[in-house]
């Protein structure tokens, strides 16, 4: 059972014989009543002083959890924005590099084509060169024969 002030206060002892002074006895309980209201006091304050500091405490400890998971989640974004700039220059050299193979694969069939068609043309210059040269001859072979009366042999250009 727990003793309160007014317990103390509303106390009544036996008187004995050789009892002691009651005047002595009630101004000690009045005293023990005010030091145990002072205590009361004293602990209820420092209850609440107690539980005002666990609610900071606990405000303070959701801001730092808070804070921790901000950090957390930043940390996890700026890993990912890495991530994704790192696929993204991938994907971008590849891609050049595509197109370089292409351009360069481009490049490699348009030289063939320009070597086939400049042995073409050698092929066509040297044919004309022939046929000019027949056709001279034959011109020298006419003026020849109109100079001299001599007949002309038949030399006809080649391809006609």
């Amino acid at each position: 059972m727990r003793v309160t002030p007014p317990d103390i206060q509303q106390k009544r002892f036996h008187l004995a014989l050789r009892g002691y002074v009651r005047a002595e006895v009630d101004e000690f309980l009045d005293l023990i009543r005010e030091e145990m209201e002072d205590l009361i006091r004293e602990v209820t304050e420092l209850r609440e002083f107690h539980h005002t500091y666990d609610e900071r405490l606990r405000a303070l400890q959701d801001k730092e959890d808070n804070l921790k998971n901000t950090m957390l989640m930043t940390q996890k974004l700026v890993e990912d924005l890495k991530d994704s700039a790192r696929k993204e220059a991938s994907l971008i050299v590849k891609n050049a590099e595509v197109d370089c193979q292409k351009t360069g694969n481009d490049a490699l069939r348009e030289k063939v084509k320009l070597d086939a068609d400049i042995q073409n043309l050698k092929r066509q210059r040297h044919h004309f060169l022939q046929d000019m040269k027949k056709v001279i001859q034959m011109h020298l072979e006419m003026i020849n024969y109109e100079e001299t009366g001599e007949e002309v042999r038949d030399v006809s250009p080649a391809g006609s």
